[in-house]
């Protein structure tokens, strides 16, 4: 049963210390330490305390999490994901696990798995930045409130869940690159070679196009995320691309099921004997 097998996986993880913290914690503590650090700086360097500047609480947090899927995150993202999906091609347990359980559940087991790591990672880098903005606001005696922006906790859910939905895009096509490699490498390589190439598409589209997107930027995870963010939390920014918000949802869905699909699709017809 598909169950069985989550709860496998799971417990697998729990256990594999190294792929837990650098997949899923290193990053969101990293990005703790830059932003206590940056304050710490400024108050050396400034020698008394900034009261006229202000923070946000909910802002610091959408902020944090707005980025949690950016190249720098992505990476360690994948080395988790790497270990989860490729694992058992590096340790050729896979013959072991094959006669347990469908092979249809066990990846997709694996992929679930992954998106739970994802989310929990995210769910730290929401704590950790909330933390990093009060230790800021004591450090340079800022201005404290929950908002600047009005922005509210139904927002910081909204961005977690977009963020979420990004990160699965390549925790889906990293399931896909497992099975087609075999190799934990191949995966982080791909991954983040792939998260680069969009960045720098949409980057550039944007600057080609006004107005409503194309289907060449539409296309475009990143791109879709970005829009879905500025559309839940500022609409009127975006003018007439907001009318897009519906279809960048639906690329963002659609590109995480069939990617998912051809990984299970591939994985059900591959030669695991000597795996």
């Amino acid at each position: 049963m598909l169950a069985d097998a989550i709860t496998a996986e799971r417990f697998r993880l729990l256990r594999d210390r190294s792929a837990l913290f650098w997949g899923f914690c290193f990053a969101p503590i990293v990005g703790f330490m830059m932003s206590v650090g940056g304050d710490l700086f400024l108050r050396f360097l400034i020698k008394k305390p900034m009261p006229g500047l202000g923070i946000g609480l909910v802002d610091q947090v959408i902020k944090a999490l707005s980025s949690g899927a950016a190249t720098f995150d992505a990476l360690f993202l994948m080395i988790g994901a790497a270990a989860v999906l490729a694992g058992d091609y590096r340790w050729e347990t896979w013959r072991l696990l094959t006669p347990r359980n469908t092979r249809q559940n066990l990846l997709l087991a694996k992929l679930l798995v992954v998106g739970e790591g994802v989310f929990w990672s995210l769910v730290l880098t929401a704590i950790l930045s909330a933390i990093a903005a009060v230790i800021g606001a004591a450090i340079n005696g800022k201005t404290f409130a929950a908002s600047m922006f009005g922005a509210n906790g139904f927002d910081v859910l909204g961005v977690l869940a977009i963020t979420w939905l990004e990160a699965m895009t390549l925790a889906a096509l990293a399931a896909l690159v497992s099975v087609i490699s075999r190799s934990t490498m191949g995966v982080v390589i791909v991954c983040l070679g792939a998260r680069f190439i969009q960045t720098i598409l949409a980057s550039t589209l944007r600057l080609m196009e006004q107005g409503q997107p194309s289907w060449k930027l539409l296309a475009l995870p990143v791109f879709d995320a970005d829009l879905l963010r500025a559309s839940l939390l500022d609409p009127t920014q975006l003018g007439a691309a907001s009318g897009s918000a519906g279809a960048a949802l639906a690329v963002l869905v659609a590109w995480t099921i069939a990617l998912a699909a051809a990984a299970v699709f591939m994985f059900r017809r591959q030669d695991l004997t000597k795996e």
